[in-house]
């Protein structure tokens, strides 16, 4: 009987979590290695929002059009009902002329928007007091809890064979001519086939005693949850001056807009009373929103901006998924590198996304 490949999976977040999952669908034998929590800590402080809208080039375009489509069709495979909506997207974080030209784009690249005058966008948000002018409207873009879909991920994967190991600190890789032969931690070594870094923002600590490292432009965001309020809003809203969504529990998510940078003058609780004042201000509300959750995480953000995704070059066997946008990617990108690992077939969509494209 044929030995099954062995993969160790570092990170347990979405993107680890998702690879690691699609590698146990391939007859691989799995290992997940997590530092600190399971579910991991950019999942943990992620917005959550699946969409293909903001996408500077036409390959980031795709592999992202691509991934929401993925996503839609995880449900498959696991239950998510608690954890992932698709309730559409109304944005009108520009407006005018800017926001016109965005539209256009999506458009052009053939994604399903409609552009919604005042009384339409009241229509669709009839509890939205602040209401613009123009929004866009994606009928197709979800809402994920990334930490919940991820240890979903993760607790199918153990019931499956696969191993989770938790309060796991990476410190090194071993190679025998030139090719991976085990993962050294703090618990001992883990003998292996294939490593993949699935670290996030922290992707350069793990990758300390490598040649090869991978230059990251990582971004603070904050993230407040509130206590539950009865159905107040349809869709994700992305604002002129915050994002915010509900959930299934009927708990909001509020954050800062991407393109915001954090008072770093502020402290936290006060950096969560004026993003859920903003966010007061533009709703009609019966009671106050109660923040129960405040975090100020880390974006994982290469340093141009777009993915880092396969073989590190010069390390065979050892691979990187780190990128913004993981939320929306991570299902197929677990898919696609899982496949790259396990039966060698690289996929046109990472192409432009290599770990070599920083040196080419």
């Amino acid at each position: 009987m044929r030995k099954k490949p062995k993969v160790v999976v570092v990170g347990s977040g979405i993107i680890g979590a998702s690879v690691a999952f699609s590698c146990l669908n391939l007859g691989a034998e799995v290992v997940v290695l997590e530092q600190n929590k399971l579910g991991g800590a950019a999942s943990s402080s992620s917005f959550g929002w699946i969409n293909a809208s903001f996408a500077e080039t036409p390959a980031y375009f795709n592999l992202r059009n691509a991934a929401v489509h993925a996503f839609r069709n995880l449900k498959e495979e696991i239950d998510l009902n608690d954890s992932v909506r698709w309730p559409g997207t109304l944005w009108w974080e520009d407006s005018g002329l800017e926001l016109k030209k965005q539209f256009s784009d999506l458009v052009e690249r053939g994604y399903t928007a409609k552009l919604l005058n005042e009384d339409e966008i009241k229509s669709r948000e009839p509890n939205l007091k602040d209401v613009p002018k123009e929004a866009i409207y994606t009928p197709f873009e979800g809402a994920a809890e990334a930490d919940r879909v991820a240890l979903a991920m993760l607790n199918k994967l153990s019931n499956q064979g696969g191993k989770v190991i938790a309060g796991c600190k990476v410190e090194g890789v071993k190679s025998k001519k030139g090719r991976l032969f085990s993962v050294q931690t703090d618990i001992g070594e883990i003998f292996c086939d294939k490593l993949t870094l699935a670290t996030g923002a922290a992707a350069q600590n793990v990758l300390l005693g490598f040649d090869w490292t991978l230059p990251m432009k990582n971004k603070k965001g904050l993230i407040v949850q509130t206590s539950p309020v009865p159905n107040l809003i349809n869709h994700v809203l992305m604002t002129n001056d915050v994002h915010f969504k509900q959930n299934t529990d009927g708990t909001l998510t509020v954050g800062e807009i991407f393109s915001g940078e954090l008072n770093k003058n502020k402290v936290a609780l006060d950096l969560a009373t004026d993003v859920l004042l903003r966010t007061s201000r533009k709703l009609a509300l019966s009671e106050k929103l109660i923040p129960t959750s405040i975090k100020i995480g880390t974006r994982p953000v290469p340093s141009d901006g777009f993915p880092v995704i396969g073989e590190v070059e010069g390390y065979k066997g050892v691979y990187v998924a780190v990128m913004h946008s993981g939320v929306t990617l991570a299902p197929l990108v677990g898919q696609l590198l899982a496949s790259e690992m396990l039966k060698t077939s690289q996929s046109p969509l990472l192409e432009e996304f290599r770990p070599n494209h920083f040196t080419k």
